[in-house]
């Protein structure tokens, strides 16, 4: 797993404490996420959450800011409902990958309904390009 992809697991592990709660549900779309779009198994992820490793990653490109803010909103819906905290943490995730201010609030908006909809990446950036 190279640097980037530990560093938005660790930020994705991040989301899922964000609240307080550890919901079984936000751990599997946390795992499905890992799997499904990065061929990351589950006991990969579990050997990097309890390693030392403390590192930040800011995506490079437009897409990969899209696709990463939007794998933080799947968790956020994960177990039913999005805590305003989540929230909040979607958007200072926004600003540190150099979103622009006035755009965050929209963009966090807009990737929350999609992961309501459970889109695929493809999906949501077919949609984004619309």
């Amino acid at each position: 797993m190279n640097e980037g992809l530990k560093s938005h697991f660790l930020n994705l592990y991040s989301m899922v404490m964000a609240d307080g709660e550890v919901s079984p549900k936000e751990k599997m779309e946390l795992y499905r996420i890992g799997e499904d779009f990065y061929g990351v198994k589950p006991e990969e992820f579990d050997r990097l959450v309890i390693s030392d490793e403390i590192l930040f990653y800011t995506p490079q490109t437009d897409t990969e800011k899209i696709l990463y803010l939007y794998d933080f909103a799947l968790i956020s819906w994960a177990d039913g409902e999005v805590a305003d905290i989540e929230k909040s943490t979607m958007a200072r995730y926004a600003k540190r990958f150099g979103v622009v201010d006035e755009e965050i609030n929209p963009l966090v908006d807009f990737l929350l309904d999609k992961a309501k909809l459970h889109l695929t990446h493809e999906e949501l950036m077919k949609e984004f390009s619309e």
